[in-house]
C-alpha cells in the first residue's frame, strides 16, 4: 500500500493538507473552534495529523487531530493555494506558538486567520459587535 493511499481526509473524501485552515463545531458552547493543520507525519498504524489552535487555559497549543475534534466532526475552513503559501502559515503558525489567548483580540479565529492570511480576524466578534451596537442603537434610538 502506498503512502498515497494512506493520505487523511476530510468527511466528505477531500484529503487534508499541510496548512489547511480548519474548523470543528462545539455544541456545548454552540461556537466553531477553528485551527490550523500544522503536520502530517506517519506513524505505526497509518498517518497522524496535528493541529495548532488557540485556546484560553493554553493559548495557541497544538493537538492531535482527535483531541482538536473532541468527538466532533472536523471540517474545512479554506484549503491551501501553493507551495509558498504553506510555507507563510507554517512560519507564522510556528512564530505564535504558545502566545496566549484573548477572546477579542487573539481567539482561535484570529489565530487561524492570522496564520492563512496574515490578518487577524474573527468574523464570530464582529457579529457580536455588530448584534451588541443594534441593540445599543434600538434602545437609545428606537420607539
Amino acid at each position: 500500500m502506498s503512502i498515497l493511499n494512506m493520505l487523511p481526509t476530510y468527511v466528505n473524501g477531500e484529503p487534508i493538507n499541510l496548512a489547511d485552515w480548519v474548523k470543528v463545531y462545539v455544541p456545548r458552547l454552540g461556537v466553531w473552534h477553528h485551527g490550523i493543520v500544522r503536520r502530517i507525519y506517519p506513524t505505526w498504524n497509518g498517518l497522524a495529523v496535528e493541529i495548532a489552535h488557540n485556546m484560553k487555559k493554553s493559548g495557541i497549543t497544538v493537538s492531535d487531530w482527535y483531541e482538536f475534534a473532541d468527538g466532533n466532526v472536523v471540517v474545512l475552513q479554506r484549503h491551501v493555494e501553493s507551495e509558498e503559501h504553506i510555507r507563510q502559515i507554517l512560519e507564522r503558525v510556528e512564530a505564535n506558538i504558545g502566545k496566549p489567548y484573548d477572546l477579542f483580540a487573539q481567539n482561535c479565529e484570529h489565530f487561524a486567520s492570522f496564520a492563512f492570511t496574515g490578518q487577524a480576524e474573527s468574523k464570530s466578534i464582529q457579529l457580536v459587535g455588530l448584534v451588541g451596537a443594534g441593540v445599543v442603537a434600538l434602545v437609545l434610538f428606537g420607539r
